[in-house]
This record gives C-alpha cells, structure tokens and sequence, in this order.
C-alpha cells in the first residue's frame, strides 16, 4: 500500500495554521478575526488532481481528492471524465469510489464512448463485471456505431468480456461496418469471440437469449435484439413465446411491445397455458386488460 501523502498545510492571511494543533490555530483565527482579517479557506482538490491521481492509480490520492471536494463528474474539454479514465486503466476499486461518489456510470464523451466500452475495449475482466453489475448499458453505441461487444470481441479479443456482455444480453446484431457481421469483424481477432458471437446471431441463439431477456424485464436488451432481426416469434421446448414470459413477469412495455409485434394473448403452449392465464394467474391486472384489449395504439410503437 502506498505512503500516507502528507497533509497540505492551510494558509491564512499572515500565518499558516497546521492541521492537528487546534488550540493553535484557533487562537490563531481567533486574533486574526480580531483585527478584521478573514481566514481564507482550505483549497479544495481539483478535478485535474483527481484525474492525475487516476491515472496514476494512486487509490489513496483519488479518496483524499474525492474527500477534499474534487468533482467525481470532472471531465476535460472532450467529455472524458474521471470515470473513463478509471475504466480505460482497469482500476476496479477507484471506480468503485467514484460510483459510490455519485459518477454517472453511463456518461459519454463527445464521442458517444460510455465507460464500460473502454473497460471493454481494454479487456479490463473485473471492471467489466462491475459496471454490468451496477447496471451499466450495455447496448450503448457509440457515434461511429461501435458497442462494448464491438470494443470486447474486434478491438480486445476478449472471449471472456464477450461472455459477460452476452449473459448481461447485450446485442449482437449491431456493426458498424453495414454488410458485415461482428464474426466477421472479429474472426481475425478471436476465432473464440466469433464461435460466441456466431451462437448468439443464430436464430436457435438469438430466439433463446430474446426470451431469456424478456423473462429478466430487460426491456432496452428486448428492443435492440428485437430491431437487429431476432425473432419475435421464438419458442422454447415448452411452447412458451415472448408473450407468455413478458406477461407472466407483468412487464407491461415488453406486452405492448410484443402484441403491436402480433404475438397473441390468447396463444397457448404445450401445457394449454396462455399469455392472458398467466397475467391472470399473477394478478397483473394492468397486463390482464391490455390483453384483453388485444391491441396497443400504433403511436407508442418504438
């Protein structure tokens, strides 16, 4: 562990109180009241010291800058603040100051870079599985269409942050390349980031981790799977569709969503089971008549 960084001394008007000799020092403004001389007060870290800190992975320093008043949004002239930088250097217990501080976990840059994708992009495991978490998007794209798959599986080749990302259902349908695949930007790479990625684009794939994220209430998973081309009309061995999962959750914006997609409320499964059972058997009485209705207005469609 690093060396305690001495404490700054406080400067006052004509004197300079030290930390630790209270009686002192309040004599000392005491007096300079007195005479009408107001103390000046303590300098606060800045949002460079915190970021300099960072950089150099000084956990000690970033807590004592945090604790001093320094900015945990801070960000230079480019959007890139404190908590993009923690990422990009893999340093997972700085950024979990800075989340408990209050940094925002999905700010970008001016580039649309949120701070998981440079985790990502780094190949940073354990910052990775922090941010996914403390719930941090993972179908954020950037300005140039590039997502933290992108970033984990073309820039980093990392199999193990593609893992993470796929559990977290992230999409793997978006490329920034139009007419290429991830697989194929990523084959040369990572022969076993393209196997994973390859698995999740198939229909079997894309149909299982679609219903996988509609039972877990991921509602933006749900979309961005949904508008890369999975199939909305995948079922699992038991017969159970989308519908089926979104209702029996009582996720009302994935029951809209699926019904202005045509899934119907009174399809059944193998066991007879219906979407409208299961909300029915729930006791999601908001779901219920939504599907009693059958219909969503075409102007809440995404």
């Amino acid at each position: 562990m690093k060396n305690s960084i001495p404490v700054r001394p406080q400067f006052f008007s004509n004197f300079v109180a030290f930390p630790k000799v209270g009686a002192r020092k309040m004599q000392k403004n005491q007096s300079a009241l007195a005479l009408g001389r107001v103390p000046k007060l303590t300098a606060m870290s800045t949002g460079d010291d915190l970021m300099e800190a960072i950089e150099s992975g000084d956990e000690a320093g970033v807590k004592r800058c945090l604790d001093d008043g320094a900015d945990c949004m801070f960000a230079d002239d480019e959007g890139f603040t404190v908590l993009h930088m923690a990422c990009q250097e893999g340093y997972d217990a700085i950024v979990t100051l800075l989340l408990r501080k209050g940094s925002k976990i999905d700010q970008t840059d001016d580039d649309g870079v949120t701070p998981l994708m440079l985790s990502c992009e780094a190949g940073h495991l354990d910052v990775v599985a922090l941010l996914i978490s403390e719930k941090a998007d993972v179908n954020a794209v950037d300005n140039h269409g590039k997502t933290a798959v992108f970033r984990a599986a073309v820039v980093a080749g990392s199999e193990l942050c593609v893992k993470l990302l796929l559990d977290a259902h992230a999409d793997v349908f978006q490329s920034p390349v139009p007419g290429k695949t991830l697989v194929d930007l990523c084959q040369k790479k990572s022969n076993e980031c393209a196997q994973r990625i390859s698995l999740a684009l198939s229909k079997q794939g894309a149909g299982e981790r679609l219903l996988l994220a509609t039972e877990k209430g991921n509602v933006g998973a749900v979309f961005a799977m949904v508008t890369g081309g999975a199939d909305v009309t995948a079922a699992d061995a038991d017969g159970w569709n989308a519908l089926h999962f979104a209702a029996g959750e009582g996720t009302l914006e994935l029951v809209a969503f699926f019904l202005r997609k045509g899934l119907k409320a009174n399809t059944p499964a193998k066991d007879g089971a219906t979407p409208i059972e299961l909300a029915t058997e729930e006791e999601h009485d908001d779901v219920v008549e939504m599907l009693r209705e059958g219909v969503v207005d075409d102007d809440d469609d995404e």
